[in-house]
């Protein structure tokens, strides 16, 4: 009975850390991986590495807590090093280390013109602010 109890807990702990573990690749698999030649433009890149947790429109998803990157503040140059250099305290988006600066460029262009679709909706078209993570703020929350 006893060995029964504890085979039995030690499955559940089995299972609850397969679980776990297929979560964690979840969010981002083989996102830093850089062989998709047919992958050409901004958008398409935004869409394979960031969309998932961004949104396709890139107001993120407030039930995941994750910041709408269309609300940053770095310029084209700063959200560059911050796709493959910025290991900042508390960062929980994934360093891009391996993914080319060309690539990673584009990436931001390409969030860069998302931002300024966002600002140029009439604003019963935007998504309620309130309903938004600024990516800057939740930074600083971290720290």
């Amino acid at each position: 009975m006893a060995r029964t109890k504890l085979i039995t807990i030690r499955l559940r702990c089995l299972v609850a850390g397969m679980m776990l573990a297929a979560a964690l690749l979840a969010c981002s698999p083989g996102r830093d991986s850089h062989d998709h030649p047919n992958l050409k433009t901004g958008e398409e890149l935004f869409n394979y590495h960031c969309a998932e947790c961004h949104g396709d429109d890139g107001t993120g998803k407030l039930v995941d807590r994750t910041p709408a990157n269309i609300l940053t503040d770095k310029d084209l140059q700063g959200i560059e090093d911050y796709i493959i250099n910025d290991t900042g305290r508390g960062r929980k988006m994934p360093v891009f280390a391996t993914m080319p600066r060309s690539e990673a460029k584009m990436i931001a262009a390409y969030l860069l013109e998302l931002k300024d679709r966002y600002d140029n909706l009439a604003e019963n078209q935007r998504k309620n602010r309130q309903l938004l993570i600024d990516p800057e703020q939740a930074e600083r929350g971290r720290e």
